[in-house]
Order: structure tokens, then C-alpha cells, then sequence
């Protein structure tokens, strides 16, 4: 039953880019009649509009008269279900039938939305962050005596990622002579960290961000290979990764890795 809600739940993800790509094209929605009193096009803040804010709710309002929304093929529901129930069942084998089985399950399939969504647009949807968020308050809840290692987690990793983006963006920018680079770290991946932290606590929160960038490094100097010089990644599904694998075994990497150097009682603390 878990898998099939969890499954269900993220699947929506299948159809969502399509429509974020052409509401991130400008000239995408001209000539057509709904264009003046579109959820989607109306201005949120100074720099964004209602989709790039809140893209899966846009997603859903529009659905029934946007032209850019389609059902996703069959074929492409069924290997992301496939998938969703693969990441779901090892979560499941590997904790246990609890809470914090429930909860990590929930944010997999939430991990896995995003990351198809991100992968092809560049935009993280803020709905799925919140859902974690929902999952690591529950946690928290149900591990009342730690709460403080939750409540850390909120804003550690996740401010230490804005103090990077602040430094580093006006560094790449001066250096790749690009005015168009707005931000090094997006801020859906600021927010997607922070609520992972909420869910994972600080220490683990770190563990899963060393992951994400140490695979995602490895992957995009590949990618940078094949596709001779691009510079841009998706920085979502690494991250997503990172802590997908650090909910299964987390725990276990970081006593393997303190043993190893002999500082084990650090993590006690």
C-alpha cells in the first residue's frame, strides 16, 4: 500500500516539465485566449511569476485549458512507478516497518519527483521540498528528546549552502564575464537542503550533501566531456541522491568513516 501511495503521489512529475519549459519560454503562451488571466504568467515577486514559484499548483490549475499540458505516455508512468517502488521497497527492507520507514518513503518519492522535474528543467518545485518538510516535522515529533539535532539541521546545511552562493555567484559572474548568472546554488536547492536537514538532523543532513557533490562532480565532469564545455547542471538530483542513500545507510558510513580515522565517540556526542 505504501508503495502504490507513494508511486501515485509523485507521478504527476512525468507530465510537469513539458509545461515548466514552455512557461519558461517567454513567447511560449502568445495567441492564446486564456493568456490575460493565467494563474501561470501572473507576477508573485520581483523576479518571479507564479509558476517559478510555485510550478506544481500552476500545474494543476491550469490543467484543464493549458495547451502545453499533456498525459505523459504510458510507458514513461509505468518505469517511473517501477522505479518509485524500487526505491521504496529498499527503504522499507533496510528500516524496518516504522515511522521513520513511512516518513523516508514519502520524501524517496518526493526525492525522485523533483529530480525528474530538475534534471530537465532546472527548477525544483517548492510543493515537494514542503512535503519533506512535512515528513521532517513528523520525525521530530516522533523523536521529541533529539529535537534539537532536527532543528539544527533546518539551517545548517542549508545556510551554509546560501553563504556559498552569496561568495561564490558575483565571483563566477566577474569571472565568466555573465550577467546572466543569477545564482550558483538555486534557491530550490537552498530549500530542498533545508528540508532534508529537518528530516535527517544536521549530522546526517552534511553526510548526504558530501555524497550529492562528490557524485555530482564525477557525473558532471563526464557530462561536460560529451557535451564540450556546458558548465550548468542540475545540482537537485545529486543532492537527492546523496540523501536518498544516506537514509538507507547513513548511519552506518559515518561510523565506518570515524572509526576508520579513530574519532568514533565524536558522533555520541
Amino acid at each position: 500500500m505504501l508503495v502504490v501511495i507513494t508511486g501515485l503521489v509523485g507521478i504527476s512529475c512525468v507530465g510537469l516539465y513539458p509545461y515548466v519549459k514552455a512557461m519558461d519560454n517567454d513567447g511560449s503562451c502568445d495567441g492564446c485566449e486564456y493568456y490575460s488571466s493565467c494563474i501561470a504568467r501572473k507576477p508573485l515577486f520581483k523576479d518571479n511569476n507564479y509558476v517559478s514559484s510555485f510550478m506544481l499548483y500552476t500545474y494543476y490549475k491550469v490543467h484543464l485549458f493549458c495547451r502545453y499540458i499533456m498525459i505523459a505516455p504510458l510507458h514513461h508512468r509505468i518505469i517511473y512507478f517501477l522505479f518509485n517502488t524500487i526505491l521504496v521497497s529498499i527503504l522499507c527492507w533496510s528500516r524496518g516497518q516504522n515511522i521513520t520507514c513511512i516518513v523516508f518513503s514519502v520524501s524517496a518519492s518526493m526525492l525522485l519527483a523533483l529530480s525528474v522535474v530538475d534534471w530537465n528543467t532546472e527548477y525544483i518545485p517548492v510543493e515537494y521540498s514542503g512535503v519533506i518538510l512535512i515528513c521532517g516535522l513528523i520525525r521530530l515529533f516522533a523523536d521529541v528528546s533529539n529535537w534539537w539535532q532536527y532543528v539544527i539541521g533546518l539551517f545548517a546545511v542549508s545556510g551554509f549552502l546560501y553563504i556559498v552562493d552569496r561568495i561564490a555567484t558575483p565571483m563566477i559572474r566577474k569571472k565568466y564575464g555573465d550577467d546572466n548568472i543569477t545564482h550558483v546554488i538555486g534557491d530550490g536547492d537552498i530549500k530542498l537542503m533545508a528540508a532534508t536537514g529537518l528530516l535527517l538532523g544536521w549530522k546526517l543532513n552534511f553526510v548526504a550533501l558530501g555524497i550529492g557533490c562528490v557524485i555530482g562532480s564525477i557525473i558532471h565532469v563526464i557530462l561536460m566531456q560529451i557535451k564540450k564545455g556546458d558548465r550548468q547542471f542540475a545540482f537537485g538530483p545529486y543532492l537527492s541522491l546523496g540523501v536518498y542513500i544516506t537514509m538507507i545507510c547513513g548511519e552506518q558510513l559515518v561510523s565506518w568513516y570515524l572509526n576508520m580515522i579513530g574519532i568514533d565517540n565524536i558522533m555520541r556526542i
